[in-house]
């Protein structure tokens, strides 16, 4: 019996001691893997810690990109199985993708095919929605931009003047958005009533305005807003020269056509156009100039040449404020000082006051004018000479 009882307890030593063996060689190898990870930490003050946390972020972040790529074209191709139900089951479904944000874009985008024009407003508004959300956060809002875009060709009045509302808010100015945005809406710009095309120009501008507040130009908006210089509408017209002002569109193009609205048949606008042009040719004279000079010579409306006076005479002060001779300007208004208007001419003296040129050559003019037929112009002559001596 006690030999019985011996056999197991040696049994049961072998089995502690393997235990002890692979107990030991355990803590070696953890030993080991400490002495390993202190080296590796210490070789991480030195950068190779933080380049792998680098790539393990690297790496969640396609992670996510691809779970969310799989989520958002599993939405999408729920939507067809949808096709028979009712007009209120759809809606529920373009609400939950609104509620679960950026992942339901794509199923948005296709539930604007949809038969039910109702439909197709809310999933206009979803859209929006998510883009603002987006935009706010500092994220990604292409999609959802692009997709607003595409609902401009929408046959119902309803969807497409909402999906104009969406854009202005949302004023998309990635690269990749404005490659479709700004076509589509430049396709839809003579769309509708009078009010709907000025939509469209507020759109562009906001969209114009946000990249010229980051420095960046699109001849593309600038250029649509100048073909709305054309319109029908005064208030198209208006509209379109306000936004040229907002994005500060100082080209050749944009002053001929500035000037061009200086003979418009609408004294607002006229006035406007004038208001516009000094304020971007201020700081763009030598660009101006040879254009206002142009009409000076060649138009045919005393009333354009008048205008383009005040423009000069303008542009002029702020240069002589800003410690220039304003001689570039002179000229000109030196031109106009023998216009076959009296009006212009009277206007010319009091530009050349108002400046309170040193000019030589503005003094002998205005001199000249003292024996002008025209009383006006004899007294606008002589109050300039008066300022321009008692500025010295």
């Amino acid at each position: 019996m006690v030999k019985e009882k011996l056999i197991p307890n040696a049994d049961t030593k072998r089995w502690f001691w393997g235990l002890t063996i692979v107990a030991s060689l355990l803590l070696g190898w953890g030993i080991g893997q400490l002495l390993q990870f202190h080296s590796a930490t210490a070789e991480a003050q030195n950068g190779g810690l933080s380049q792998l946390a680098e790539d393990l972020d690297t790496l969640k972040a396609e992670r996510k990109r691809i779970q969310a790529k799989w989520r958002s074209q599993l939405l999408a191709q729920i939507v067809p199985t949808l096709m028979d139900e009712s007009n209120a089951a759809k809606r529920h479904y373009v609400d939950f993708l609104e509620e679960i944000g950026n992942s339901g874009t794509a199923a948005l985008v296709v539930m604007l095919q949809d038969s039910s024009k109702r439909v197709r407003e809310r999933a206009v508004e979803a859209l929006g929605e998510i883009g603002e959300q987006e935009r706010k956060a500092g994220r990604n809002y292409d999609a959802a931009a692009i997709g607003l875009a595409g609902a401009l060709t929408d046959v119902s009045e309803d969807v497409y003047r909402e999906a104009l509302e969406e854009l202005d808010d949302i004023r998309p100015t990635s690269a990749e958005a404005l490659t479709f945005v700004v076509p589509a809406l430049i396709e839809v710009r003579t769309r509708g009533s009078s009010e709907a095309r000025s939509a469209v120009l507020d759109v562009l501008g906001r969209i114009g305005e946000v990249l010229a507040e980051n420095g960046q130009e699109h001849h593309a908006i600038r250029d649509a807003l100048i073909a709305g210089l054309n319109d029908n509408s005064t208030k198209v017209r208006t509209n379109a020269i306000n936004e040229l002002s907002d994005i500060r569109a100082a080209s050749t193009e944009t002053f001929a056509a500035l000037i061009g609205a200086l003979s418009d048949n609408s004294k607002s606008i006229r006035n406007r156009a004038e208001d516009v042009l000094i304020k971007l040719g201020s700081g763009n004279a030598t660009m101006v100039t040879p254009l206002l000079t142009d009409v000076l010579t060649n138009n045919q409306s005393a009333n354009t040449r008048g205008h383009a006076v005040d423009v000069l005479g303008e542009i002029g002060e702020d240069l002589i404020k800003k410690g220039n001779s304003g001689e570039i300007i002179v000229k000109p208004l030196l031109m106009a000082l023998q216009d076959t208007a009296a009006e212009v001419r009277r206007n010319a003296a009091d530009e050349l006051g108002e400046m309170q040129t040193k000019s030589p050559a503005a003094i002998t003019g205005l001199t000249q004018a003292l024996k002008d037929n025209s009383k006006a112009v004899r007294r606008a002559a002589e109050k300039a000479i008066r300022r321009i001596e008692e500025a010295k």
